[in-house]
């Protein structure tokens, strides 16, 4: 049986990247992790920029994308906690959607859990 990963990305206005990541999220997964599902979990944290509708837009074609829109701006921690209950892989990852995480570390952090870590945090 194949495993799932989850990545939960809070977004609070994203427009301009929030497709450019998950777009790079998709490529990885088609390319450098055949062997695994997964599934991207988008929660908003009530922008006001659009990035609401674009996430709307998304999830409409894509599957393996889901969007939590919060009624109201819950904060960071909030609204990333929530999104890592709302997971269902076998491992989860958080990123944020500006790139600050280049997305290349999913593969990274993917290989070291695989060696049996609970845990695996990237340093800067």
């Amino acid at each position: 049986m194949m495993k799932k990963i989850s990545i939960v990305i809070p977004t609070y206005n994203e427009i301009e990247n929030i497709s450019l990541i998950i777009e790079k999220l998709k490529e990885i997964f088609e390319n450098d992790l055949k062997s695994y599902l997964y599934e991207l979990i988008i929660i908003d944290n009530y922008s006001t920029d659009g990035t609401r509708e674009k996430i709307k837009e998304i999830c409409k074609n894509e599957k393996n994308i889901k969007g939590i829109l919060n009624a109201k701006n819950f904060g960071f921690l909030n609204s990333t906690f929530y999104g890592l209950t709302q997971s269902t892989g076998d491992a989860t990852i958080l990123m944020v959607a500006d790139f600050q995480d280049p997305p290349g570390l999913v593969v990274d952090f993917i290989k070291e859990w695989e060696k049996g870590y609970k845990i695996v945090i990237g340093l800067k």
